[in-house]
């Protein structure tokens, strides 16, 4: 997969280079870099838990999870675990009158 992707950036790169568009090109090279270097971190990061265990290791504690009735409660406290400071109500203000108080006092205006 990184080697086709990789292939077709170097191929775009030819592309934009034989189309005289060094703007597209030089945006093609590095991206090139970054891809390659993506794919070192996620053999690093990912790749050591596929040789660790064997995938059917794997499936044999998947299917004891889902026999495990304790399973059920730990997902309800998965799905209310975190909460998204950006998806919260907002509580403007506990002052009813606050909607028709200016926004700043008149003792601020003349002081």
């Amino acid at each position: 997969m990184i080697f086709s992707l990789v292939l077709m950036q170097i191929i775009a790169l030819g592309i934009f280079a034989l189309k005289k568009v060094s703007l597209a090109s030089t945006l093609t090279a590095p991206l090139i870099i970054v891809t390659l270097l993506f794919n070192e971190y996620c053999r690093k990061r990912f790749l050591p838990n596929f040789i660790a265990y064997s995938a059917e290791a794997l499936i044999k504690r998947d299917r004891a999870d889902q026999n495990d009735d304790t399973m059920a409660e730990f997902y309800d406290k998965m799905a209310i675990a975190y909460q998204d400071p950006a998806m919260l109500p907002i509580n403007f203000s506990g002052n009813a009158d606050s909607l028709h108080s200016p926004l700043i006092s008149s003792s601020e205006i003349r002081g």
